[in-house]
């Protein structure tokens, strides 16, 4: 083992679930960590070295955190990048890169990029303002059905929603925002990449992710993908070209849209990713030892799998918000190669991320139903 694992500090801006399981691989190795998150109760408060609460979207607080790791990586996008880029010129290394963050941070810049590299997504036009969209709108250059976005901090199917009509931007927030073709796609997928400094670069197999209508919002992933070889292949080299021209370091998840055997690249994430979570159970390395591996620049471990596996998110009830209460959860351990993970949030709210499960199996079938039995037991209500 290098013993730059064991001799740098690394620090990881975000201590949600994403942060909780980066540091069960780092207390694994003995990794010095320090964490810096919003929440005073967050999950990782008592599973790293030294806790930080504070804002991460805070130029200063960001900087004073990070001077004192060797390291800096992060578990979500919503951070000061200025801040990351002040202290990589201080000679602290950050991985993925300030560069790389300011690009994927914003998603006009993000799409901008896809086009300017020759990406395949959607087709996309940029709006600085509600006022600037409703011209638009007015003079017949916006095609109903679209898919508006927030250019910045929309997560988990916030900040995006489908128009049908001029009438659904009455209450959309006066942001600056995109306006996407709807895409009529068969399958959403998935594809996580993993590349080191050195430029190794590893992919975990493709998934397919399910999403909930009603909240956008991914419900279950199967792996792998149930998809030719053909599009299995074209969505692993989109995802290894889309890391290597944005030079990223670590993880980068890859969100993509089947349609009629093409892909469109939809959203890019570097870091973690909901959809790489069933890779604990079935994987010889995790999505999260990937990431550990690749930001110390150490050779990176096994994506491979057999069978299949189908992970389902746990997320809060609707219209339960407070103290969480969980129903059943004893359900899970009724059915064999159930696996449960509970994030440790002291409070729920509709559609909350609260845990996952990943049924391991031979027979698809068989897991699936196990996965829609589970979704349909298990309640998050709050007390």
């Amino acid at each position: 083992m290098s013993s730059a694992l064991l001799d740098k500090t690394l620090g990881i801006i975000g201590g949600g679930q994403l942060g909780k399981m980066l540091l069960s691989e780092c207390n694994k190795m003995n990794i010095k960590t320090h964490i810096l998150d919003l929440n005073e109760d967050s999950p990782c408060k008592k599973m790293t070295n030294k806790f930080y609460c504070g804002d991460f979207k805070d130029f200063d607080t960001v900087l004073s955190f990070g001077k004192e790791c060797d390291l800096i990586t992060f578990e979500i996008e919503h951070i000061n990048v200025d801040a990351l880029e002040k202290l990589e010129n201080l000679g602290k290394e950050v991985y993925p890169s300030s560069k790389t963050l300011r690009i994927i941070q914003d998603k006009n810049r993000q799409k901008s990029f896809f086009r300017d590299y020759d990406i395949p997504t959607a087709n996309f036009k940029y709006f600085k303002n509600i006022e600037d969209l409703s011209k638009s709108i007015d003079n017949n250059k916006i095609k109903f059905p679209c898919v508006w976005k927030k250019t910045k901090f929309g997560y988990d199917g916030f900040g995006v929603k489908i128009l049908k009509s001029a009438k659904d931007t009455i209450n959309l927030p006066d942001t600056e925002m995109i306006i996407e073709d709807l895409i009529p796609f068969e399958k959403e997928l998935s594809v996580i990449v993993a590349r080191n400094p050195d430029g190794e670069i590893k992919c975990f197999k493709t998934v397919e992710m399910e999403f909930n209508v009603d909240s956008n919002q991914v419900e279950f992933v199967i792996s792998p993908a149930k998809i030719s070889e053909k599009v299995d292949k074209m969505a692993q080299e989109l995802a290894i070209k889309l890391s290597k021209s944005l030079k990223c370091v670590g993880l980068l998840a890859v969100e993509m849209f089947l349609h009629n055997e093409t892909i469109l690249i939809n959203e890019v994430a570097p870091r973690p990713h909901n959809s790489g979570h069933l890779s604990i159970e079935t994987c010889k390395t995790s999505q999260f030892q990937q990431h550990i591996r690749s930001v110390f620049n150490l050779k990176l471990g096994n994506t491979e799998h057999d069978g299949h596996a189908i992970m389902l998110n746990l997320v809060g009830d609707e219209n339960y918000s407070g103290e969480v209460l969980y129903e059943n959860l004893d359900t899970v351990f009724k059915i064999q190669n159930a696996n449960l993970h509970i994030y440790g949030k002291n409070e729920t709210r509709p559609n909350r991320k609260m845990g996952h499960i990943t049924i391991i199996c031979n027979n698809f079938d068989e897991g699936y139903q196990s996965a829609k039995l589970l979704k349909s037991k298990i309640k998050i209500k709050s007390k």
